[in-house]
């Protein structure tokens, strides 16, 4: 049994998300995700202490760590990331770090993955996702999981405004305003099968987002583009992504935008493998 084990934690972007309620003071959500070749890179190792460190503060991952050393009575552990998903974008960094970690955790103690997954999903909205990954519709708070056939691979453009926005304070003023429409499954389905998306998207924090961030609508409006398929926000900002079929597209409209962007792809399920 190897004493050091490296993984990738996977960017998503959701392509759909609505707000369908509040429950016990959290928003319930249904939004349609999907994973990009975004990735963070780590590598866990086993320590001959009793603790578990992180060359990383601030993510999911220690947590995760930390429930499945309890759970499984483990020895201690030492994570390092290589961190290459922008923070606080709305691109599931975090999320994927931890889920990466647990995956890369139940290679290091040979324990039985699927049981590791069902021990951490919960803990954190995105993880349910990011621990099978590939393209799902997630419900409740994000831990009631669709998995779907996987989406035709696209070429995505990301572009970055200069600020985040604040999830907490996006999702307040979103009880705020009214709510927009849209369709999950029939944008899953023109996108399988390449057809234009737009007209059934919705995102329900791009409202606020807007209002918090002034950069995301100009930004949204400089990458309008008959050539796209869908163009939107992904979780509550700032990032944003168009989808197109052909790279030469892409290309095009990329070298018209005067901001910062990144090209990536959508992937299939990777961790669960």
């Amino acid at each position: 049994m190897s004493d050091s084990v490296s993984a990738r934690g996977y960017a998503k972007i959701n392509l759909f998300l609505r707000i369908s309620g509040i429950k016990s003071n959290y928003h319930e959500i249904e939004t349609l995700m999907q994973s990009i070749d975004l990735y963070d890179e780590i590598t866990l190792s086993k320590t001959n202490t009793d603790t578990v460190t992180s060359s990383f503060a601030g993510d999911n991952s220690l947590v995760v760590l930390e429930k499945l050393k309890e759970i499984f009575s483990l020895g201690g552990m030492a994570l390092s990331v290589k961190k290459n998903i922008p923070i606080g974008g709305g691109l599931g960094g975090s999320s994927a770090d931890a889920a990466a970690a647990a995956v890369a955790c139940a290679k290091l103690w040979d324990l039985p993955l699927e049981k590791v997954k069902r021990r951490v999903a919960s803990l954190y909205g995105d993880l349910a996702f990011q621990m099978t990954a590939g393209t799902a519709i997630a419900r409740g708070m994000g831990d009631e999981l669709e998995t779907l056939p996987d989406l035709p691979h696209y070429d995505v453009l990301l572009a970055f405004p200069k600020s985040g926005v604040s999830t907490k304070e996006a999702y307040r003023l979103s009880d705020t305003l009214p709510k927009g429409s849209g369709n999950a499954l029939s944008l899953y389905w023109a996108l399988m099968h390449g057809d234009k998306a737009q007209s059934y998207y919705l995102n329900d924090l791009l409202p606020p987002a807007i209002l918090l961030n002034d950069e995301i609508s100009p930004f949204l409006e400089r990458m309008q583009d008959d050539s796209a398929l869908l163009t939107g926000m992904t979780g509550s900002g700032s990032t944003l992504f168009s989808l197109y079929k052909s790279i030469e597209d892409l290309e095009r409209k990329r070298s018209e935008l005067p901001f910062p962007t990144l090209v990536s792809r959508t992937i299939s399920p990777f961790l669960a493998k």
